[in-house]
């Protein structure tokens, strides 16, 4: 985990815009991170690496996760509402009572994750890979 990537998180959801575009194409490293219990609304983690993050808890509503690495992150209990997923590896991630009304989830990897009790009313889910054994249904 990059310190000063961490410190970014402290302010608003525009400073971390500006500093995406002034950094381009570096990627926030957060891998290891504790965010749990933050209030990280409308932050854009595009192409971030949070593997192994704690995110349990934390406000994640209109979070951007384009192409940005959650695996084996922990997820329990997070409001996701509105949050875009798009080609985001969570792979093994625990998305465990997590809150995801209203999510555009495109080509997400959810292989080996748990989202059990995850909500996902009113989804828009295109392509995504489930965990096995998973019946997408009762996801979307």
């Amino acid at each position: 985990m990059n310190p000063e990537h961490f410190e970014l998180l402290n302010g608003t959801a525009e400073e971390l815009t500006a500093w995406h575009r002034a950094h381009s194409p570096e990627q926030l490293d957060l891998k290891g991170a504790d965010l749990s219990g933050r209030d990280l609304r409308g932050r854009d983690f595009t192409r971030a690496n949070l593997e192994r993050a704690d995110l349990s808890g934390a406000n994640l509503d209109e979070a951007v996760f384009s192409e940005a690495s959650l695996r084996r992150a922990k997820l329990v209990g997070a409001s996701m509402k509105k949050v875009t997923l798009y080609r985001t590896n969570c792979t093994g991630a625990d998305i465990s009572d997590a809150d995801l009304t209203g999510a555009n989830m495109y080509r997400c990897v959810l292989r080996e994750a748990t989202i059990t009790g995850a909500n996902f009313k009113m989804a828009a889910i295109f392509k995504v890979a489930w965990p096995e054994g998973v019946d997408v249904r009762a996801h979307g």
